[in-house]
């Protein structure tokens, strides 16, 4: 072939190339990321055979990337990022090594590796730093400022997320300012400064107004809605709402017309309008189910369940409860349960080892039975004149005997010790009543528990005091801390349901009822605080913890088939968290209906009616911890 010839070849491949590759592009414009995948795949595929170490692939693949990005495949778009920064290294292009990073960083904090993805956007941070680039370094410092939010670092996210905006500012970059005051927004949100949250999102829904961008108002006004909703201004919140509801169905947006609904729905039950309530949750399901969105399905039945146990309809909560769950076991089972699916593939992989182990041994004594066999065999055919040749073959054979009875028996030790330890994981996961019911049966059914008491704290400054420590010592922190917890709740035949990051969640009236179940809770409460203060006084790092108690009716089931998890559902459990939020360091807050199950086994003190966020006004109550005056209490009950 001539040289001309390859020029043409070369030239026409180029040219195909071109054309894939813009193609996606007005694609992606048009918002059909599935089209515009397959075509720049297309354009990948020819550009690895003809082109692989060239620019036009770079590019080609940082396009590939942030469309797998976009369409939540995180693992395509990181090999996509990383084989970007490969080529950017072996090209000399600076720019695009650090956008690869800050790529890197992004997908790799949506896959919940939060410290890789704080390492990769710290490098793409100085990568555009030593570049001089103004516009990377602000999204940068955005992104940095999104994964300390996400941590609950709140101070240090409004800190980074300030730097990217004075940065987006200065280059009048009005779309990026807009996302700055948004991020800054959100991270107030989080941090319960409703009122600085709503000040930054009428300052970012100004600017998208200005823009015409129908998509971002529609977000906005959804945010502004939720946290009046958290103020406990209802009509300006389902104002925001309907606004927002109009948008969606302006834009067409099916998903985030359920997401309004939703929000929609779940504030008419707070409203106690329980007929608009239904009406909203049921157009939000019944679209949420056409476009498969589970995440929206799972919301939309949770919130249902909520609305029929408002209305003591416990059988259709029930019912939407554990649709709830199913959606929900279907996702842990696509996306979450990180840390319990790592621990049972420790287990697991423990246990193969240990069955290849067993089978190991089966096939020795197997092996050694055949020997014997063997040797019988040849030692009738010798003839019974070698008499001492026999002596020694018996002598012999009653060794083997003796050996495989050995082996056997350490084979069934095994298989006990093993049993043993898949029984006790599981009693680690579930209450022991739902881990026998498993066993047993092979599933377990939720069930609602009318009489229970729920027990909720967290750590008072966690994310400071944390920020001071290693991570070593504080996990060794929190890990004495929750032991002790375990050992009061357990004595005080009370049952804990989990721990999320620095909160304690734990009940008594379930899945055992328990009649004295108001009596045991505070009773742990009153040991919890107790243990608090002595502890306190012995260590160098001091902790503070919020209680808040409530009693009501509970729903409880095993969510998974394969990961299981033991979760707790409904109002009351909503409740408790309300009473948390409304405590004081080292107190214990109660609600009147669990001051009404106690009274007059522990001295309280009446803090009247208090406005709960989402629940309105709230009679509470302080228990006292004193040992001279809660607990003497506790004993005179006792006696």
């Amino acid at each position: 072939m001539s040289a001309s010839a390859n020029t043409e070849v070369s030239e026409d491949v180029l040219f195909s190339i071109q054309q894939l590759m813009s193609q996606a592009q007005q694609a992606q414009i048009r918002e059909d990321n599935q089209t515009a995948l397959t075509l720049q795949r297309q354009a990948s595929e020819l550009l690895q055979l003809h082109l692989p170490d060239s620019a036009l692939f770079m590019e080609n693949s940082y396009f590939l990337a942030k469309l797998h990005y976009d369409l939540g495949s995180y693992v395509q778009a990181l090999a996509s990022y990383e084989k970007v920064s490969v080529l950017a290294g072996k090209l000399g292009d600076k720019e695009k090594f650090a956008a690869a990073l800050l790529g890197m960083s992004m997908t790799l904090w949506r896959q919940d590796n939060y410290q890789a993805a704080l390492e990769h956007g710290l490098n793409a941070l100085r990568a555009y730093q030593e570049l001089d680039h103004r516009a990377g370094i602000a999204d940068a410092l955005h992104n940095i400022g999104t994964i300390n939010d996400i941590l609950k670092n709140y101070d240090k996210a409004l800190e980074y997320h300030q730097q990217a905006l004075v940065l987006r500012e200065q280059l009048q970059d009005r779309k990026a300012i807009a996302e700055s005051l948004n991020a800054m927004g959100i991270v107030y949100y989080f941090s319960k400064n409703y009122e600085k949250a709503a000040e930054f999102y009428e300052k970012t829904l100004a600017i998208l107004m200005q823009l015409e961008d129908d998509k971002g108002v529609a977000k906005l006004l959804n945010n502004l809605g939720l946290v009046y909703k958290e103020q406990g201004d209802y009509d300006k919140a389902i104002n925001y709402f309907f606004q927002t509801l109009d948008y969606a169905n302006k834009l067409g947006n099916k998903y985030e017309i359920v997401n309004v609904s939703n929000n929609i729905g779940k504030l008419f039950i707070l409203k106690a309008d329980y007929d608009q309530a239904e009406l909203f949750l049921h157009r939000a399901l019944k679209i949420a189910e056409e476009i498969e969105a589970k995440d929206l399905i799972r919301e939309s039945s949770e919130y249902y369940s909520d609305l029929f146990v408002a209305n003591n309809d416990y059988e259709k909560a029930l019912f939407y409860f554990k649709k709830a769950a199913q959606i929900r076991r279907e996702l842990l089972d696509e996306n979450r349960g990180k840390a319990i699916a790592d621990l049972q593939t420790k287990y697991e992989t423990e246990q193969k080892a240990q069955e290849i182990a067993l089978l190991q041994r089966e096939n020795n004594i197997k092996q050694l039975e055949l020997e014997r066999q063997t040797l019988l065999r040849n030692g009738f055919l010798i003839g019974f004149g070698f008499v001492l040749l026999m002596a020694m073959v018996a002598f012999y054979l009653y060794i083997v005997k003796k050996k495989a009875h050995h082996q056997l028996s350490e084979l069934y030790s095994l298989i006990s010790q093993e049993k043993a330890k898949s029984d006790q994981l599981l009693l680690n996961i579930l209450p022991s009543r739902v881990a026998n019911d498993l066993k047993e049966f092979g599933k377990t059914e939720p069930e609602l528990f009318e009489n229970v008491t729920v027990f909720f704290s967290d750590i008072v400054s966690f994310t400071k005091t944390s920020e001071k420590l290693d991570v070593k010592v504080l996990i060794e922190e929190l890990n004495d801390i929750f032991t002790a917890f375990d050992n009061i709740v357990e004595r005080n035949h009370c049952e804990r349901i989990k721990t999320i990051g620095d909160a304690y969640l734990c009940v008594c009236g379930m899945p055992e009822e328990n009649p004295q179940h108001a009596y045991n809770i505070v009773r742990a409460a009153v040991e919890i605080i107790q243990y608090m203060q002595q502890r306190n006084a012995q260590r160098s790092i001091s902790w503070q913890i919020r209680v808040g108690i409530h009693t009501g009716p509970v729903v409880g089931g095993v969510v998974g088939v394969k990961k299981y998890i033991y979760d707790v559902f409904g109002d009351t459990i909503n409740t408790t968290s309300r009473m948390e939020a409304n405590s004081e360091p080292m107190k214990i807050n109660i609600s009147s209906v669990t001051y009404a199950a106690i009274q007059g086994q522990f001295k309280t003190q009446d803090r009247g009616e208090i406005d709960a966020k989402g629940k309105g006004k709230m009679r509470m109550y302080f228990v006292e911890t004193d040992s001279n005056t809660a607990l003497l209490n506790v004993m005179q009950h006792n006696q």
